[in-house]
């Protein structure tokens, strides 16, 4: 067997180092404990980083630390005590992940050594190379634009820990994945690009100068939720805020304030303390604007549930109210919050609120800002998009495709703009594996954990447009007993798809062509007006069924061709004209006796161009489908809520037509730099009119 000299170098050094690191600095019972600690944190499944390259031991990691899970999500950061770590980082391109795994990086990037002299170090952050942090790697630098893969990032803070405070580091979302580093120490992984998490670092904290690096990877993988391939951007980096946060040694961690369920004059919920000491600790929850002061006790693992009268205004959209909430615990330990109180229930096809059937006039939209290029991330992005929403007179939101980040949410809490709130299972994911269905569990947890005590959040979606089959439908059986049994004061959605409906269509459009090019035919057949049924097995499980369709855009084109394979005749343009006629005599029902909700329809029009005619990508031939689309839907009586597909135009690598997409989607009734469609208006003035003479039968 012929062995390369570079190759038994790269073994003995591997070996080498490995025994060194061993010997030194570990304990077996530490290293045990890690790898039930590492399991938790990547959904309880062996998917792990570190394990040993069988064909490449030159790529073998050696970092043996133990490394902590993420902790319970700490929630209501935003009216705790912080220092923002936002700000200019630097960061280095590892493209081929190799940053933690090769022994001439002495241990890997994350440790952040500093070579001494003469010491070969094949690393280095310079202050050439700086990202701003919240923001996404792709709109910052030309180079990274469609890069996805590893970027470490690196910055230095000056802090004295107080002594009498825990201090947390938090990060508001990092996509897709995050190994977080402090001083050299692998302290925590997250995988899930959309949610919050968290770690206690003051053990590992120094007086005075820290370093920080985080390896962010925003390739998921076959198993994740997401997958690797969805019809968005996949903005990399550390895209939301990065916190540090200080509490008491003994601290409210998470808790739950909001009507009972089932009883809208009682409010309940529950509190969870963490730190030192947590058994028997006595809590005080005072509205005094609601004339409430209520005491709680905890039991021996810190947790305290309560229930009790209360008379409270509700939010609604037209009366957003918002309590302040304070919780004293010891002396002046006071933690504040807002918060709302509604109640959201369904009653056969109708949504109430507050006990009073609503309809929801509603957009979609993806988490870009319309203030700069890429990702949303501040509060003047989240009031952007709510402005927006206002003038189209609507009063809800879907946030589509995963969690958006908390800026957002409480914007529409104060505003009383209503959300839909959704998970990135997104197509065909792997619903029969195991690690995915942890991975969807978990980061449901995170954003229910983050979102649950906002009023604004009427609806939690299981996911979207995802193809029937035993699997899937086991998969969402068994998400909506676990979301549920996290908050059963919402209701549980999902976007659906109906391509059975589609050969419906089809035969009543071929019936038609048929007709028309036959006078006496004409004269003897009237085809019966084509009923869309809605029969996801998904749709006994959710409360609310969302559904996609796209008639007046997608499914001219392969119908045609199909007319054309059984023998008859007929352009896509011909099609795409007589579907358009026909869309009013179309209904769309459902055998589940339980509110609809259009959660997309659209299509695309490419931002000023202008067509008589109404040719295909221009504004007025968006504005046509959305006004045969408004006249279809009006004939359906289960219909109790639209979220037309999209606010504003987004980063699509799927969208390949370089003269009209240019890689946008443009489905949006917005520019990507926010210039209004024709559509807007349209869809502005039907909300309204809708609004004023809107009335359940």
């Amino acid at each position: 067997m012929k062995i390369t000299v570079n190759y038994c170098w790269a073994v003995c050094l591997t070996l080498l180092c490995t025994l060194i690191l061993a010997g030194c600095d570990s304990d077996p019972k530490a290293l045990s404990a890690d790898s039930s600690l590492l399991q938790d944190t990547v959904a309880d499944c062996s998917v792990v980083d570190d394990v040993v390259n069988d064909e490449n031991p030159l790529f073998t990691p050696l970092n043996l630390q133990p490394i902590k899970p993420a902790e319970a999500l700490l929630v209501n950061i935003t009216n705790r005590k912080t220092v923002s770590l936002n700000g200019s980082w630097r960061y280095i391109i590892d493209q081929l992940a190799v940053g933690d795994a090769s022994p001439l990086l002495y241990g890997g990037v994350g440790e952040n050594r500093q070579a001494a002299k003469n010491e070969l170090l094949e690393y280095q952050f310079s202050d050439r190379y700086r990202l701003q942090v919240p923001g996404d790697w792709n709109t910052q630098q030309e180079a990274l634009f469609w890069y996805r893969g590893v970027v470490w990032y690196q910055r230095e803070f000056d802090y004295q820990p107080p002594a009498d405070k825990r201090v947390h580091l938090y990060f508001g979302a990092v996509n897709f994945s995050a190994d977080v580093y402090l001083n050299g120490r692998l302290l925590v992984r997250h995988r899930g690009g959309f949610t919050p998490f968290n770690t206690d670092i003051s053990d590992y904290l120094l007086s005075g100068r820290n370093t920080l690096v985080v390896k962010v990877d925003s390739m998921s993988g076959p198993s994740e939720v997401p997958t690797e391939y969805n019809d968005w951007m996949n903005y990399g980096g550390i895209t939301r805020d990065v916190l540090l946060v200080e509490t008491e040694k003994t601290y409210i961690s998470n808790y739950k304030l909001q009507l009972a369920s089932n009883d809208s004059s009682m409010i309940e919920g529950w509190l969870q303390l963490a730190g030192d000491s947590v058994a028997n600790k006595e809590v005080v929850l005072n509205i005094a604007e609601a004339e409430i002061e209520q005491t709680v006790r905890t039991n021996k693992n810190g947790y305290a549930a309560f229930r009790f009268k209360a008379a409270v205004d509700f939010w609604s959209p037209k009366s957003p109210r918002l309590y302040d909430i304070r919780w004293r615990y010891g002396a002046e330990k006071v933690l504040h919050d807002q918060i709302g109180f509604r109640s959201i229930k369904t009653q056969g096809e109708d949504i109430l609120l507050n006990g009073q059937s609503i309809f929801l006039y509603g957009i979609s939209n993806h988490e870009e800002s319309l203030l700069h290029p890429g990702r949303a991330n501040s509060q003047a992005d989240a009031d952007a998009v709510i402005k927006r929403v206002q003038q189209l007179n609507a009063n809800f939101l879907r946030l589509a495709h995963y969690p958006h980040n908390e800026y957002i949410v409480r914007a529409a809490d104060k505003a009383g703009i209503m959300l839909w709130s959704e998970l990135p299972v997104y197509h065909n994911i792997d619903f029969a594996n195991p690690c995915t269905l942890a991975s969807a569990k978990r980061q449901y947890r995170e954003m229910i954990d983050r979102d649950q005590n906002r009023a604004a959040i009427i609806m939690w979606s299981l996911g979207n447009e995802t193809p029937e089959s035993e699997a899937r439908n086991r998969f969402f059986f068994d998400m909506a007993k676990h979301v549920r049994s996290l908050d059963d004061t919402r209701l549980l959605t999902a976007a659906l798809l109906g391509f059975g409906a589609m050969e419906d269509i089809g035969r009543y459009l071929a019936k038609l062509i048929a007709a028309q090019r036959s006078s006496l035919l004409g004269m003897l057949i009237d085809p019966e007006p084509v009923v869309i049924e809605v029969t996801d097995p998904l749709g006994e499980v959710v409360d609310v069924l969302g559904y996609n369709e796209y008639l007046g855009w997608y499914p001219s084109g392969p119908m045609a061709e199909a007319m054309r394979e059984n023998g008859l005749e007929v352009s896509e343009a011909e099609l795409r004209a007589l579907m358009l006629e026909s869309m009013e005599k179309f209904s769309i029902v459902t055998p589940f006796n339980k509110p609809l909700l259009i959660s997309e329809f659209g299509a695309g029009a490419k931002p000023g161009l202008h067509s008589k005619e109404g040719e295909v990508w221009s504004e007025e031939y968006q504005s046509k489908v959305y006004v045969q689309q408004l006249k279809m839907l009006a004939n359906s009586s289960a219909l109790r809520g639209l979220s037309p597909w999209v606010l504003k135009d987004f980063r699509a690598p799927y969208r390949l037509n370089t003269d009209t997409q240019d890689y946008w989607n443009r489905k949006g009734l917005l520019s990507e730099d926010g210039r209004e469609k024709q559509a807007f208006q349209l869809l502005a003035d039907y909300y309204r009119q809708h609004a004023e003479n809107y009335q359940i039968q």
